[in-house]
């Protein structure tokens, strides 16, 4: 995933790629001493950034530490649309399982950050149940709301002194992206952020089934499912999303500031 391939989509720099490929990415850089972010770009996540200034300054990052991935059908139809070709698409619970698969076979521990109460608990024994020999480091499920100095201080060196090298951060957008990026030097380790994949992957809540996300119609799952939390994520940020996608074009990926 070299910076040259990267394709503009609504103004993100995005990164083709596919699950296999990304989760290779992701257990290459367990390898280094080093923080990387791994970022999951769907229609709501890209339109965030119109409110949140810091979570645009982390779509914004340098390559070499920041790395946006596909994830919603929105993103990988407006890469067509815009002529850039196929781009792939990384969906968060894909991605998860993928690299955990890669780390039961490597030997290399993860740790699991996010969810409600008990569900991160629950994610370990459903990942290890899939993934014989998978070592989870640790399973935190964090306070909800802001994360003050202390909290953050915290968090950071449990997940150090875990010995993990991979980290899994189950916690809304953009919360864990800004979070990991302000702290991904401390940490020193690839994070890995896949939101809702924590529910999903720990049978908290139903996943759409295969032939619906095979036509790209996930979102339109979980708007059914859950139409009181999600109806303005998906209607209004999927129109916001579209409109940067026409305000911005078909113009090379922006440079990292």
């Amino acid at each position: 995933m070299r910076a040259r391939n990267l394709v503009n989509v609504a103004g993100v720099a995005i990164h083709p790629t596919s699950v296999q490929l990304a989760a290779q990415e992701v257990l290459a850089a367990s390898q280094e001493d080093r923080g990387r972010l791994f970022v999951l770009v769907n229609a709501h996540s890209a339109a965030l950034r119109r409110r949140s200034s810091e979570y645009a300054a982390v779509l914004a990052g340098d390559p070499r530490c920041v790395t946006c991935l596909p994830d919603g059908s929105s993103v990988t139809i407006a890469a067509r649309l815009l002529g850039w070709g196929p781009i792939g698409r990384c969906p968060g619970p894909d991605l998860l399982e993928a690299v955990c698969a890669g780390a039961a076979t490597s030997g290399v521990p993860v740790f699991l950050l996010g969810g409600e109460p008990g569900v991160a608990d629950q994610l370990s024994e459903a990942l290890k149940r899939r993934h014989p020999g998978l070592m989870i480091a640790g399973a935190v499920s964090p306070p909800f709301g802001d994360w003050p100095e202390e909290t953050s201080r915290q968090l950071v060196e449990t997940v150090r002194s875990s010995g993990a090298r991979i980290l899994f951060m189950g916690v809304s957008a953009p919360k864990q992206e800004i979070w990991a990026y302000e702290h991904l030097e401390e940490l020193g380790m690839p994070v890995v952020c896949v939101g809702a994949a924590f529910d999903f992957n720990s049978g908290r809540k139903p996943r759409a089934p295969k032939w619906v996300r095979r036509i790209g119609m996930e979102w339109l799952f979980r708007l059914l499912t859950e139409p009181r939390r999600l109806w303005r994520r998906y209607l209004v940020g999927n129109a916001l999303f579209m409109w940067d996608v026409v305000r911005y074009g078909r113009r090379p990926a922006p440079a990292p500031k």
